[in-house]
Parts: structure tokens; sequence; C-alpha cells
């Protein structure tokens, strides 16, 4: 009887560790499986990120629309804004064109580039392109012109030329090397890539005694002008030419030409070669000038 109650308490013993050894390897079993479902849910995503440019900080300045000529009032500019990178932009351009609203351009401006204060001026004194360009004891004068004293108008601002005095029967240089300041109040050089506009006054730069010469001559008879380039700095060979001239025959041009040099060569005694030294050029001949010898050495 003993025996049976012992055995059955050894049994039941076993039983209850059996059952709790079971409910430590479910618990360990679940916990493991928590474990790595929170490692799971975890794990952070790959973020993209963008790349980040750099930008220039830019500022706002006005600008001229269009090229302004000299002399024209800044209130009559029509202005734009545009953005510059800071760092390009002059230290002295100008960012705000309201205090220069009564001022006056004394340079041309280009279009769309900054403006800077020794471009204007707000001064009486330089209001007037013209006397900006007088230089000390030098004078400005006005004549009237047509097409055909101003060259069909090519004889504009900037232009050099050489006034004429026509009379019935004779023409007379009355002054040499003249600028032309100013065309029909405009001071803009004449646009090659378009026709002129024939102006019908012309301001001329002169110096005193060709302001008193033009201005008698102006009563006498019509004044013409005739245009040189600007690298001619010679001077007329015949001052005046009269009826008398174009009686006496055709006036022919006259040969400049000065011969200074003189060489042969040949490569044999059939093949021979001339040159001569013109004006500091060579060029070919075909017989000896007079007065130079060639020598007989081989």
């Amino acid at each position: 009887m003993r025996r049976a109650t012992a055995k059955k308490r050894t049994s039941k013993r076993r039983n209850k560790g059996t059952a709790i050894g079971a409910g430590i390897i479910a618990f360990a079993i679940l916990a493991g499986a928590v474990v790595v479902r929170t490692s799971q849910v975890s794990q952070p995503k790959p973020v993209r990120v963008s790349p980040v440019v750099g930008q220039f900080d830019t500022v706002s300045i006005p600008v001229p629309a269009e090229f302004v000529p000299a002399g024209t009032k800044i209130k009559n500019v029509h202005f734009r804004r545009v953005s510059f990178p800071k760092h390009q932009i002059p230290p002295k351009a100008i960012r705000d064109i309201t205090p220069y609203m009564e001022s006056v351009a004394v340079a041309p401006l280009p279009a769309n580039l900054p403006l800077f204060p020794e471009n204007l001026s707000l001064t009486a004194g330089v209001v007037n392109p013209v006397i900006e360009k007088i230089p000390e004891g030098m004078r400005a004068i006005t004549v009237r012109v047509d097409a055909t004293s101003a060259v069909e108008g090519w004889a504009g601002s900037g232009s050099i030329v050489d006034v004429l005095l026509v009379t019935k029967d004779k023409t007379t240089v009355v002054a040499e090397k003249v600028k032309i300041l100013s065309a029909e109040r405009s001071v803009s050089p004449i646009d090659g890539s378009a026709s002129p506009k024939v102006p019908k006054t012309v301001t001329l730069l002169v110096t005193q005694e060709q302001a008193l010469a033009i201005n008698t001559a102006a009563n006498i008879g019509k004044l013409a002008f005739a245009l040189r380039s600007v690298k001619d700095d010679g001077n007329w060979i015949k001052t005046f030419f009269s009826a008398d001239n174009i009686t006496a025959g055709p006036v022919r041009k006259k040969n400049n030409a000065v011969v200074s040099g003189y060489v042969e060569v040949s490569s044999n005694k059939k093949n021979k070669k001339k040159f001569v030294l013109v004006n500091g050029k060579w060029l070919s001949a075909e017989a000896k000038p007079q007065g130079f010898f060639v020598s007989k050495e081989e």
C-alpha cells in the first residue's frame, strides 16, 4: 500500500516537472519570435536625398531697354530691371535710378548693361553734350546744308570734312580738317548699316579763324563739304579753282610715285625678272627706270 502511494507521488512529480519544462520551452520560442519580428519592423528604410545645387545670390538693377544716345534725359529713357549675380556687379553700378531721373546721359549708354554715376550728370554745365566736346580755345558754329553739300548725309556727326565756298565762277577751300559735332541736333554717329538721313543743319568744331572765315563765306556763296578719311591728315595741293582753269583743259591726276630702288632677278639668262621699289613697295617692272645702274657681276 505504501509502495503504491509512493509510486503515485513520484509519477505526479515527474508529470509536473515535464509540464513546467514544456512551458519554459514554449515561452522561449515565443519570446524569440517577438524579438525577430520587432527587429524586422524597426529596421529603417533607406532615404533618398536630393542633391543640393549651389546658387549665386542675384541682385536686380535697372538697365536701359535700348541704346541711349549722349545728351538724352534719363526721365525719357525706358528702363527694365535685370538680375545679375551679386559678385559680378561692379561696386559703383547704380542700383536705384530714382535719384538720377533729372540727370542727362553724358555718354552713349548701351542697352541691358549697368549704369554708373560717371555716365550721368545733374549739373547744368553738361546738359548740352556738344559743349563738352569743345576744347578750350575752339568754337562751334552751325551752318545750313542739303543733300549735295552734306555728301548725301554721309557727312554726319563725328565726320571730318573740308569746307568749300562755291561761287559762280570759282571754288575755294575755306577750312580744312573740320569735325562735325552734331547733325540736326543729333550727336550720334552715322549707322553704317542704314542709309543716313540728310540733315538740314550741322554744327562744326572750328578754330576761331575758321569760324570767321566760314561765316563770311556763307554770305558770299554756297557752302559745300568735301568728306575725308579720318586717317587723312594731308592738306589741299591747290586751294582754289576757277572757270578759267576749266577752259584751259582737263585736270589730270599727278603722279606722286617715288622710285627709290631697282633690282633684276634671274635663274638663267633667258628668265629675267625686274622689280622697282615704289613708295616703299616692290613692284614688277617691264624696263629699268632712268638713273639706275645694274651691276654686271655674276
